[in-house]
Order: C-alpha cells, then structure tokens, then sequence
C-alpha cells in the first residue's frame, strides 16, 4: 500500500467479514499487496520460498482478464488481475486445478509453441514471468519495459514479442537467455498484438493512439501506422485464417461533436475494424455491433474459428460476447469500395444487426474481458473480470452450458468500492447502453487521451479528459473549476450517462474514484542522481508555488496564458502533477 507514486500510504479497503460467503481459502502472495477488494480471510499465506507467515492473509478478488489454452484445449491459464496469481483451469471436469503465484497484476499469458513453459506479463511488476508447466512453478524472470501487457512470440519458440504498454513499445526478447535484442517504438499504449502465421507482421493495438502499428519482424523495425478512423481504447487483435485481415476491437469516439446527444452512438459507438494486411494501403474499415436502441459498449476480447468461420467479441460493458458470421461482415467490407462507402459503414450502428451478420448474447458474468475457443470442449471460454469466473458457451448459438468459480469470491459479497469500479465499468448505468464512464476514463479511472467539447462549461471549447485519479483530494474538478469536489463530478458522471444518481450506487462509485489504486512509478529511483537534478530545479523554477506537495495542485484557478480561440474562459484549474508521467496529453486543450 505504500507503493504510492506520491510516497504517501493508504490504509487497505475494509470489509466486514460477515458480507463473506463461503470459506476463502489461500492465496500464494507474489509481489506487492493491492488493497482494492481485499477480503480478511483465516489460514495462513505461503510465501515465494514456500514458508508460511502467522499474519492474517489477505484474499483478492481475481478479476481474470486473459485465457491461454493448452494445446488440447482441454486445459486454461486464466491470468487473474488483482490476485496476482494464474490459475490452471480443467476444462471438462469444470474445476481450477492449481494456482501459481506470479508477479503484481498478471494482464496476459502465452504457452510457449513446446507447450512447456507458460509466458505470463506481470505489468505492475515490470517483468514476464516464466512458470514451467510441469512442475507449475515460476522458474525465472524476464525484464520488460514498462507495464508489458500482450505476449506474442515466434512458431519456434525462440523469439517473445512483448508490447510495453506504459513505455510505448515492443520488445523483442530471446526468451531463453532474457536478454532484449531490440526495442521497436510505437504508438501510445501498446496493449495487444498478433503474429501473422507466416512470422513476419506484427500488427499492435494503440489504445491510445486511435491506431494499429506494423511491425516488420525480420527488420525488427515499425514499417508504418494505419489511423482507424475515430476509434478510441483499442483492445482486442485477431487475425483471419487465411491471414489476410486484422480485426481489432474497439469504441468509436466522436469528439469531433459536442456532446449533445447520446442515441445512434453520436457520442461512443462500438465495434471492431477490418484491416486489408494485403491492401498497398493497409485499408481499414469500421464495423458497429451496436443496435438501434442498445449499444454494445466497450468491445474488448476477440477470438476466431479455426475454420474462419466465427468471430466473438467480448463487450464488456453490457456483460454481452457478440457473434459474428465472419464471411458475412467480410463481405460487408468488400462491398465498400470508395471512402465515402467506408465512411457511411463507421455510422452505421445496426448495420451488421439489421443484415442478420451479428448477434449479441449474455456472457454469462460480469465483465467479460479476454476469451478463446476450445477444441477439446467445442466451447467458447470468456472470462468474466468482475464474477471471478469463466463462462462456458456455444460458439454458434451463445447458449451457456456451464460456469467455473474460479474461488470463493465468485460467491462473495462484493465491497463498497468493487461495486463501484463495477459500475464505473459498467454501461447499464447509459441510456440505452452506448457507453460507460469507462469509455473516457479507461478501466483505470485516467484518460482517453482525446479532446472533448462538453456542454457544461459552454460549447465550442473543446478540452483534454482528465484523469480522475486526484479528484479526491484537489477540488474543484474540471478544467474550468465547475464541479465543486468529486461528489458533485461524480454525479454530474452519471448524469452524463443519462441516469438519475441514486444513493447506493452514488456511493460505490465515490468509493472507487476516491480510493485511486495507482500502479508503481516505473521513473521512481532509476536515476537518483537526476531525481536530486529535477527537485532542485523544480524548487528553483518555483513550481511549487502551484504544485505543492503533497497534492502537487493548489486547488485554485490561474491564467497560465493560454487561452485559446475557442476557449470561454482564460483562468483553468490547477492539475495535479501526480501521476503524469501516464496522464498525457497535458494542459486544458491537450
């Protein structure tokens, strides 16, 4: 808890032990404790050398995020977010069969071709860990660059390709030796890639960055960028059989309008986009899997049929996983030959619902993230983030045929603040479903990273989504001051969505954008040296005559003189300089 980017701590999430259901059982810990949902449980905690200590431990709620399947598909890795652990699933007996602890905030995993080691990015921990199958163990580790998300490596095995989400690019590893051979650069966030069979292409998605970047493998050099139109949180990558196309999940943001009306996705659409990897061009269009009356918030997982024949996406903001006839929605795109074809199709939110092309069904839990077909089952896999467990479907019909508790927690209670970072994901709480409050703030409560003309400071004056990490403790929030303290920006939120603020849920979601859980500063004591360097000039500069510890805000307004043509107003509200280093763009227009 004291890991603190700001050197301050916090006092752990409490929960009364009576809101717990069912026995917890033990966690394995690995790297730094995280206070967000922790439960006291009884029994005591094995530790990495395999010793036990007499404190109370601590259970987690385990947020699976990512699934790796056995060659087989008879067995899953399920990367477990916020227990830090990986858990190996048995897919026909329906049972978790062991745990491995690995480092802080597992977001990915990856069995390496031999089916020997699993690959595991630990993105807190700034490292993959490496757990041999067999004696399901972690047997070493490999530095990364910062917070490594997605894992792709080579048919042999010899090469891991590691995207470093914070560091903006990807890491090329020799995963016997560690060593990094190369660090090709690439846009903002890099959070998921894939390999194309023939081993040459990796295509990354920017989640950030409103595009994907290509990669050349044999060059080891990025060999240009496709812009996805207005696409906004990329997620997902897929790539079809026959290893033409890339289909990448993501939200589509207009913040090319003021946000005046939610219907017909004027302000969040969401979809997935098809990219021509044979196309000179790389051409890319935009497919919507919203309906009419109902979005599809926040598309995140994407997996394909070996035969081409489906595709799924998980839409984790209506707890949905769509169903795609992928020969139809191709032929959709081929059937848009101009630009302006293209462009009509990215406006289009029921356009593959009203062809018959997708349909959406329930995923079974709450916050289905990442997802994989298995063989041996003939089943879809999703796991659920915010039920702890995976949902077992027809890959035809969507019909569920079974459900995994992946631990007790699945049973448990959930506290004030997991309910809250719930419903902070959760677009339920939209008028008709199009977005949540995720879709501008990440999963995370940060940034979009995009500028938007918001109606309540007037119109025609666009600017930067802030962070709400430091809405706490540095009101008023907004650019323009014009949210007194995070109550009153917490229900102007939900009014955004278009819903009355009501107690309960008003609480829990003040429970969670106030109790920021903000992952290790990667920067902190890498050069101490330069640490002393930047306070003394940061002294002399007189920064702190606005940016004083330990807010790093003085909470008041001030003309930096940089009021734009467009802005209303020239005095804007003093940003927190805590986190930074992740919060870009910078200043009121970005």
């Amino acid at each position: 808890a004291a890991d603190r980017t700001d050197g301050g701590a916090r006092a752990p999430a409490l929960v009364d032990v009576a809101d717990v259901r069912g026995a917890a059982g033990t966690v394995r810990a690995a790297g730094t404790v995280r206070a967000a949902g922790a439960v006291r449980a009884t029994g005591a905690v094995a530790t990495e050398s395999g010793g036990a200590t007499s404190d109370p431990p601590v259970q987690r709620w385990r947020s699976p995020q990512h699934i790796a399947l056995s060659a087989d598909g008879a067995f899953a890795w399920v990367a477990e977010h916020t227990a830090d652990v990986v858990a190996l699933v048995d897919l026909r007996a329906r049972t978790v069969v062991a745990e491995v602890a690995v480092g802080a905030a597992p977001v990915f995993s990856l069995l390496a071709p031999a089916g020997d080691d699993l690959w595991v990015s630990c993105k807190e921990a700034g490292r993959v860990d490496v757990v041999e199958v067999a004696s399901r163990k972690v047997v070493r580790s490999i530095a990364t660059g910062d917070e490594p998300w997605g894992l792709a490596a080579s048919a042999d095995g010899a090469s891991l390709y590691v995207a470093n989400s914070l560091a903006n690019d990807v890491s090329f590893i020799d995963p016997t030796s560690g060593a990094t051979l190369r660090r090709v650069p690439t846009g903002r966030q890099p959070r998921f890639l894939a390999l194309t069979a023939d081993g040459a292409l990796i295509v990354v998605s920017n989640s950030l960055a409103r595009a994907v970047t290509f990669i050349d493998v044999r060059r080891g050099e990025n060999v240009g960028t496709q812009r996805l139109g207005q696409a906004s949180l990329l997620r997902g990558v897929a790539l079809t059989p026959d290893g033409r196309h890339a289909l990448v999940a993501h939200v589509v943001s207009h913040d090319e309008f003021a946000t005046l009306q939610m219907e017909r996705g004027f302000i969040h659409a969401n979809g997935f986009s098809v990219v021509d990897l044979h196309h000179p061009r790389r051409q890319h269009t935009t497919l919507l899997l919203d309906r009419l009356l109902a979005g599809a918030a926040n598309p995140w997982g994407m997996a394909v049929s070996p035969d081409g024949k489906r595709l799924w996406v998980t839409l984790s903001g209506v707890h949905e996983v769509a169903l795609v006839d992928l020969p139809a929605a191709l032929t959709v795109v081929a059937d848009a030959r101009t630009p302006a074809q293209r462009d009509a199709l990215a406006l289009d939110v029921e356009i593959l619902d009203r062809r018959g092309v997708a349909r959406r069904v329930p995923a079974g839990g709450l916050g289905p993230r990442g997802l994989a077909w298995s063989r041996a089952t003939g089943e879809l896999i999703v796991a659920n983030y915010f039920s702890d467990s995976l949902s077992l479907l027809d890959g035809d019909t969507g019909a569920l045929r079974g459900q995994i508790e992946l631990a007790d927690t699945a049973r448990a209670k959930p506290d004030l603040r997991r309910r809250g970072e719930l419903l902070f994901n959760d677009a339920r709480l939209c008028f008709q479903t199009w977005f949540s409050c995720t879709s501008c703030h990440e999963e995370d409560a940060t940034v979009d990273a995009l500028n938007w003309d918001l109606p309540n400071d007037g119109l025609g004056n666009r600017k930067s989504a802030k962070s709400l990490h430091d809405v706490h403790d540095t009101a008023p929030a907004m650019w323009s001051g014009v949210r007194a303290d995070m109550d009153a920006c917490v229900a102007a939120g939900q009014r955004f969505l278009g819903a009355i603020p009501e107690p309960e849920t008003h609480r829990a979601l003040i429970a969670f954008v106030g109790d920021p859980h903000r992952p290790p500063n990667p920067h902190r004591g890498r050069d101490q040296a330069a640490a002393r360097r930047g306070a003394l000039i940061f002294e002399a500069a007189r920064c702190h005559s606005c940016h004083a510890p330990p807010t790093y805000s003085d909470r008041r307004k001030h003309d930096p003189g940089l009021r734009g043509a467009d802005d209303l107003r020239w005095r804007f509200d003093t940003p927190s300089l805590r986190e930074c280093y992740r919060s870009a763009p910078y200043l009121h227009d970005g």
